[in-house]
């Protein structure tokens, strides 16, 4: 593999990603895939939310440029994954019939394809698995299946945010000699950027439960695919720091919930871009700052990665800066606070 066929997919995904998505909006409207403005919603209009399909399919087309490992398994997994985040905008499915279809889907995935089969020891050598790697794998996809989902809840954020994550994926398994991982990551940046800008504030089309779960489902899978197998690494920490926005979100969104003593699938108005929009910041300038967020943390992770002593001290740190400031913002409440303070709104 060279650095020819890195450019080629990169550009292919790009302009197929961007060429398809105006033609992805109309097949939305035309479907009925609208994002409807509610108490929680960003938008004051409806919105089409068909920008997965023209991700999906500048991934495919960008994918036949190189050998990849998986490939059917993969785009048969993504394509699942993408119509039932379809199914899901168009009927509004319950949260139980959604994690449902994301089970069976990434069962199947694990199954037939890639696997985490061990992680590193932060104390030296490495964990194997064993028959561990399937429940943990399938742990590992939903939840960034589902990460990626919950952060999109402004114009850019999710599609900005994968960019990036992908662009730092492909650079950690190319210093690992993963190259097959570095393809797919190479070919995950370019879709999300072929389709930023049209999603980019004052968006024209939505990403959609679809695309984001889409996504999210392609960064699992180049993980999974080989970009963290190396000893070098400190595992699945490096993805958690790279995409340390929407983790933070995610458990910020559970600890507030449980404090609060409601279901943590509850939906609020508390998450990340609520509370800055709350502050006063534009979508713009939320999306910016939590593109910096995702730069520097991105290039702490494949920095990380690179040391033989307390990575995991590194990753402990940052997780600490992140929570200091979900409080700062009101993400959530100190512990020891008095419950409802922090009420959702």
């Amino acid at each position: 593999m060279n650095a020819a066929q890195f450019i080629l997919a990169f550009l292919i995904s790009t302009a197929v990603t961007a060429l398809c998505s105006p033609a992805a909006r109309r097949v939305a409207l035309r479907w009925g895939l609208v994002d409807e403005p509610n108490p929680r919603r960003i938008n004051r209009v409806p919105m089409p939310t068909g920008g997965g399909l023209a991700i999906f399919v500048g991934f495919a087309a960008a994918s036949l440029v190189g050998d990849l490992p998986h490939l059917g398994v993969t785009l048969s997994a993504a394509f699942f994954i993408l119509v039932l985040g379809v199914v899901d905008d168009r009927y509004q499915l319950s949260a139980g019939v959604k994690f449902a279809g994301q089970f069976v889907v990434v069962l199947i995935y694990v199954l037939l394809g890639p696997r985490i089969e061990f992680i590193s020891n932060p104390f030296g050598g490495m964990f194997y698995l064993g028959w561990l790697a399937i429940p943990l794998t399938m742990l590992w996809v939903l939840t960034l299946v589902n990460i990626m989902n919950f952060i999109d809840g402004i114009d850019g954020l999710t599609t900005g945010i994968s960019f990036i994550a992908a662009a730092a994926l492909a650079t950690l398994a190319l210093l690992l000699g993963r190259f097959d991982a570095a393809l797919m990551a190479v070919i995950t940046a370019g879709s999300a950027l072929g389709f930023l800008p049209h999603n980019f504030n004052p968006a024209k089309l939505y990403l959609g439960d679809g695309g984001a779960m889409l996504l999210g489902f392609l960064l699992a899978a180049i993980s999974t695919e080989g970009a963290l197998k190396g000893a070098a690494t400190i595992s699945i920490a490096v993805p958690i720091l790279i995409l340390a926005v929407p983790v933070t979100d995610l458990l910020c969104a559970v600890v507030r919930r449980v404090q609060n003593g409601v279901p943590v699938y509850q939906a609020d108005r508390s998450h990340f871009h609520h509370r800055l929009l709350d502050l006063g910041l534009s979508q713009r300038q939320i999306a910016g700052l939590a593109y910096l967020i995702t730069v520097l943390s991105a290039t702490a992770a494949v920095l990380t990665a690179q040391l033989t002593r307390a990575p995991w001290l590194v990753a402990l740190l940052l997780g600490l800066l992140f929570w200091y400031g979900s409080m700062r913002v009101g993400m959530i409440q100190p512990f020891g606070s008095h419950k409802g303070e922090n009420k959702d709104v």
